[in-house]
């Protein structure tokens, strides 16, 4: 069924005598189960609107006119708007609550800082660059944090403004705590986002399908198990899991979920492969399979169920590797040699790809036991066998946070260069209203906030929106103080409708309709404040227009094209990352020397994948045709993949000759794809020649045959079981390489 298929409502009936009724309950059925298209949307953003308006109407009205406390009132309510409506907070009502929390002790951190160096512009201006860099650049650490960056911003460029004042430090603090507890509440328990389920259960539920496609050992397809298998993977794709419970923080817990997710999808895909290759009614596995697959089912359950429990494991509780381990190490080397006693007379390549997934799928499912250990608390997996790949379990947690935090800090991150880009736009836009001396100088600093975009093509959409919008509401916003004038109460009674009405419009109608009910807003805000009047609205439209023009300015300046030129450079990159992992992995497993680099080519694999995903956001004029940069992405994990897992595989390349066979096989792999780097950095198209295949026919001739019988054969049979280990990871680095190659 196709995805349309799936997630459309169905058709009335063709023709029959109840046909109206039946389809009626039919549009019933379907919606009371899949919901109404797009109101899932709607819905979530409403619930915002009204948290949002609750809190912050709460807010203002105890303070202004309950505590009489004006900028208290002030700084509640432009605590709620920043953290409820400028920020993107993913996550459930719990979720969002606990992010807003936490963030209490930068926000007082912010606001004091705002307030101390608003006294000299100067002081302001350099406390405005390197705060916006670092709260932008903070967004490396996760979803949560990145999505709160805009309104935290907010809380230094509120302050930073005259009149210097501390003395009104305590009120603009205590206002900023009320307004963060007071969302919190909001979020918790006021129209609450739903809760997702959590990422723990997701790859329990992988585990599990993957335990049901192990426990095939023969016959058809199994058309039921499969596509279990293939919904579990893709509902631990990194686009289809919340932000929020994305496993994407620097810490133990995270990286050690991300290392599971990455094992079990493989694991699916290994067993999809196996079956699928496999068909027909009367088809049975050789008994090693079953025997591996039996292994691979009794692991992956274990490993559910521990995920599910959820629970610190004791010495000796949970999932265990070493039965499988035990399995897998014999039949390893007995396919080895099998498998070369057949290649002379078979398809080779696919004759090996095939023999080797039930192997494969049965090094993932060790892997994610280890990795599952590892998150359920075990730091110990390291002395595994091939516990190299969790050589991070015993690094300590600064150290965990400081690589994340620099493995950004290079100007080819466009992480990086938004940070810049904002930061430099804040500064400029902070001077320009010191020096001018604005009368709202805080509006023009919003404005270059929430308008500046990552290419300058966007942000001069986004401003011509925003000026038609704010120019509609200045207008509206001056009739309003003409006709209402100083009266308080007025304002106070049509304050949560403007508010929920601008809150609702804005993010469902566009950038025009939020900028000016912000407009409308500030406005009967900011009458209840001090007097006000018509000329306000004129003053909030110069404002805006001079943020949009210094956000212009800034995109101009800084990285004009966004990821348009820097997704290319990235790939080029990650494209060198994986050759010199080849050329490093091949030389551990040939000579047992060196060591593969492989936070290289995960910080290379990183910022392909963040210039990647902002490229597919962002807007253009022409869509050239690009190469096809998943598969880049695969290719640097299947070589990951290779770094983690070959070197510590038992045994030793021989003869000589056939370690130097894997040598320049490894060495033609590498260099195509440095070609394929410098022709990406040149920004050229690639020749459209293919790469070869893997040469088996030469690699036969080198390799002798290894005896049934004899003092030497386990040590030749685990020695044949490394080289086709590796071979097969060349294979499907050519195999990436080619379809890259197909789809220029």
């Amino acid at each position: 069924m196709s995805e349309q298929q799936g997630t459309s409502p169905p058709s009335g009936p063709r023709c029959s005598a109840g046909g109206p009724v039946r389809a009626l309950l039919r549009r019933l059925r379907y919606l009371r189960v899949h919901g109404v298209p797009g109101l899932r949307g709607h819905r979530s953003v409403v619930g915002n609107a009204v948290r949002v308006t609750a809190a912050s109407c709460l807010a203002f009205y105890l303070c202004r006119y309950v505590l009489d406390l004006t900028a208290m009132s002030v700084y509640a309510t432009f605590t709620v708007v920043s953290l409820g409506a400028l920020a993107r907070i993913p996550g459930s009502g719990r979720q969002r609550a606990a992010t807003t929390v936490m963030a209490i002790p930068a926000g007082l951190v912010l606001v004091t800082l705002g307030t101390l160096l608003a006294v000299q512009t100067w002081g302001a201006v350099l406390g405005m660059l390197v705060i916006g860099f670092l709260v932008a650049y903070a967004g490396t650490t996760g979803p949560r944090i990145a999505g709160a960056a805009p309104g935290m911003q907010l809380l230094y460029i509120l302050p930073c403004f005259p009149p210097y004042a501390p003395e009104e430090l305590i009120q603009r603090l205590t206002g900023f705590l009320l307004g963060a507890l007071l969302l919190a509440l909001a979020q918790r328990f006021l129209m609450p986002e739903p809760e997702t389920p959590p990422f723990g259960r997701l790859l329990a539920d992988a585990a599990d399908a993957a335990a049901d496609l192990a426990d095939h050992h023969g016959g058809p397809p199994p058309v039921q198990a499969l596509a279990r298998a293939h919904q579990a993977g893709e509902a631990l794709r990194p686009t289809a899991v919340p932000p929020a419970d994305m496993p994407a923080s620097p810490t133990l817990t995270h990286k050690a979920m991300a290392h599971a997710a990455e094992a079990v999808r493989t694991l699916l895909a290994r067993l999809d492969t196996l079956h699928t290759f496999a068909t027909g009614p009367h088809h049975t596995y050789h008994p090693e399979t079953v025997a591996l697959l039996q292994g691979i089912s009794a692991a992956a359950r274990d490993t559910a169920d521990a995920l599910r429990r959820g629970k610190r494991l004791r010495p000796g509780e949970g999932p265990s590797a070493a039965p499988l381990q035990e399995e897998l190490t014999p039949v390893r080397a007995h396919r080895a040699v099998a498998t070369l006693d057949r290649l002379g007379a078979d398809d080779r390549l696919v004759y090996l790809r095939r023999r080797s997934q039930v192997v494969q799928a049965a090094d993932c499912a060790v892997v994610l036991v280890l990795a599952t250990r590892l998150l359920l608390g075990d730091r110990t997996v390291d002395r595994n066998p091939v516990g190299h790949s969790f050589a991070y379990a015993q690094v300590h947690a600064p150290r965990l946070w400081w690589q994340r935090l620099t493995i950004h800090l290079t100007p080819r991150s466009v992480i990086f260069q938004n940070a810049c880009r904002f930061a430099l736009g804040l500064a400029a836009a902070r001077a320009i209203a010191g020096v001018l001396d604005l009368q709202h100088g805080f509006w023009v600093l919003l404005a270059t906030l929430t308008l500046t975009r990552t290419t300058t093509l966007e942000t001069w959409s986004a401003v011509r929106q925003a000026l038609l919008g704010t120019l509609v509401g200045a207008v509206l916003a001056a009739g309003l103080l003409v006709v209402v004038h100083d009266r308080d109460t007025v304002y106070a009674v049509i304050l949560p409708v403007v508010m929920l009405t601008a809150f609702i419009a804005g993010p469902l109608r566009g950038l025009a309709w939020a900028q000016g009910g912000f407009t409308l807003v500030v406005a009967t805000l900011f009458a209840q404040v001090s007097p006000s009047t018509w000329q306000l609205a004129p003053v909030r439209l110069v404002d805006v227009l001079v943020g949009s023009v210094i956000g212009l300015a800034c995109g101009l300046v800084a990285w004009p094209r966004g990821a348009g030129s820097e997704v290319r450079r990235s790939m080029a990159a990650l494209c060198s990352a994986i050759a010199d992992a080849i050329g490093q992995t091949t030389a551990q497993v040939v000579e047992r020397a060196g060591s593969t680099d492989i936070f290289a080519l995960n910080r290379a694999l990183i910022l392909a994948r963040e210039s990647l995903a902002q490229y597919q956001c962002e807007a253009r004029e022409n869509a050239a045709r690009q190469p096809d940069w998943p598969t880049v992405l695969v290719a640097g994990a299947d070589a990951r993949r290779g770094g983690r897992l070959l070197p510590g595989r038992p045994g030793r390349i021989a003869p000589h000759e056939v370690g130097a066979w894997l040598r320049q096989a490894a060495d033609g792999t590498a260099a195509d794809y440095r070609a394929l780097a410098d022709r990406l950095c040149a920004d050229r198209g690639v020749p459209h020649e293919r790469p070869q295949p893997l040469d088996i026919r030469a690699l036969l001739a080198l390799a002798p045959p290894v005896p049934h019988h004899g003092p030497d054969r386990e040590r030749r049979a685990v020695s044949a079981a490394l080289l086709l280990d590796s071979v097969i990871w060349l294979d499907a680095l050519t195999d990436d390489l080619s379809r890259i190659h197909q789809e220029m």
